[in-house]
């Protein structure tokens, strides 16, 4: 059968991550937009340029450090809050792998389905319905205990009362969206999928945020992750068909096991594949927004502000506008992303043997090496290579340092290492 004519396919896949691309540019500037009011928050090493020559340090070197430094009882909670979490992640897998497809009934299956991906793709939609209807919100660091972490605190502007309104009308407007696209997938039409397409891609990209990030990290950790996932595959593979028996027996029983299995409906699975086709672009796409404000930071000098314990809570509001510089080397990572699609589709389209490729996360194979380099070679062609590379933000200053950037670290004076403590996870409390 063609592919263009299997059920779950109606609408093409480059179509879906053709819509990706606007949405990563516009994901980019929204990112921007927090970066330009974090790195002028007080306490923030980039809200003041640096003299220093002292290398960056690794977020592994300060999380290592940070660890030795807390005492036993601190270790055993933090392990405790780590197994339960994994728990929950494992328990949350097993769900899908093993029980999801043992539900007997297919209309019960369906609702499950349809009651996770209402949930999924409402937040999306209700954060990307921000860019046309922005609702004000700034930003402050918020130690809440003394010797705890420092956590970035996204809060509503002036009136909270009219913005939490707003924000509950935006999310009853949202989850209708949804179930209406939702709806007409169900009824056979997938017409609006390249929109839940780009505003997931617009609520990850814009919200991808650490303590501390690096350009340089960040192709060194994809890279290394790429490399090593096929040697896993192939040795896991290896294993289990040396050991996997071959027997009748057993081949009838993978069989009954397999008819006792109900899978989700066409239309279910059509919404499951949108992750399948921009799981590729989205990987990359965090280089991209970095680049764009590694080029804001180019023309635009640090924003001094005095650095004053008392000022831990003074809030930066986030700006809505999107601000106009040269940005060569953004464009060609944008850029990189397209012909990264034009590949893939080429593949699926002249060999038959691929031609279920731009559905599947097997794309990041392609994508990363095509935008990591495309826009490598750009930084090269316009002599900021160097700089490029070097480029790295401090979201939440780590202790005693205030001043992480391409060229070095400032230390902090001790009157303010109270203030600064450990890096923290980001805090968003807009969230409905």
């Amino acid at each position: 059968m063609d592919i263009n004519e299997h059920p779950m396919l109606q609408l093409h896949p480059i179509l879906v991550q053709l819509a990706t691309i606007p949405a990563i540019a516009i994901a980019s500037y929204k990112a921007l937009n927090v970066w330009r009011a974090v790195s002028a928050l007080p306490l923030n090493p980039h809200s003041a340029p640096s003299s220093a020559t002292t290398p960056t340090p690794s977020v592994i070197s300060e999380g290592l450090k940070r660890w030795r430094s807390l005492t036993a009882t601190k270790k055993a909670k933090q392990i405790a809050a780590f197994i339960s979490l994994f728990t929950v992640i494992m328990g949350i897998h097993v769900f899908l792998v093993y029980v999801l497809p043992r539900i007997s009934s297919q209309s019960v299956l369906d609702v499950v389905w349809s009651i996770m991906m209402l949930a999924m793709f409402t937040g999306t939609i209700r954060y990307t319905s921000d860019i046309a209807f922005p609702t004000p919100r700034s930003v402050r660091y918020h130690q809440p205990k003394p010797d705890s972490s420092i956590r970035l605190a996204i809060e509503f502007e002036g009136d909270k009362k009219a913005a939490w309104k707003k924000e509950i009308v935006r999310q009853l407007l949202s989850l209708s969206v949804t179930a209406g696209i939702l709806y007409s997938t169900w009824a056979g039409y997938t017409t609006f999928h390249p929109i839940l397409a780009a505003s997931y891609v617009i609520s990850s990209i814009s919200t991808m945020r650490f303590p501390m990030m690096s350009i340089r990290r960040i192709v060194q950790f994809v890279s290394a992750y790429l490399a090593v996932v096929p040697v896993i595959t192939l040795v896991v593979g290896v294993v289990v068909n040396m050991f996997a028996g071959d027997s009748q027996d057993e081949s009838q029983k993978n069989d009954d096991d397999k008819e006792n299995m109900t899978f989700a409906s066409d239309w279910v699975l059509s919404l499951m594949l949108i992750f399948g086709e921009i799981f590729g672009i989205m990987v990359p796409a965090v280089l991209t927004a970095m680049t764009l404000r590694f080029e804001y930071s180019l023309a635009h000098e640090p924003v001094s502000r005095s650095i004053d314990p008392s000022s831990e809570a003074a809030p930066v509001q986030i700006p809505n506008e999107y601000p106009s510089f040269p940005r060569p080397i953004f464009l060609s990572s944008l850029f990189s992303l397209f012909t990264s699609i034009v590949i893939i589709e080429s593949i699926s389209y002249f060999v038959p043997a691929f031609e279920w490729l731009s559905i599947t996360p097997v794309t990041v194979f392609i994508t990363v090496p095509v935008v990591f380099g495309g826009t490598a070679l750009a930084a090269v062609w316009f002599g900021k290579f160097n700089q490029w590379w070097r480029y790295n933000e401090v979201w939440i200053p780590p202790k005693k340092i205030t001043n992480i950037s391409e060229e070095g670290t400032k230390d902090v004076d001790e009157a303010q290492v109270p203030l600064l403590g450990g890096q923290g996870a980001v805090e968003e409390k807009e969230t409905v």
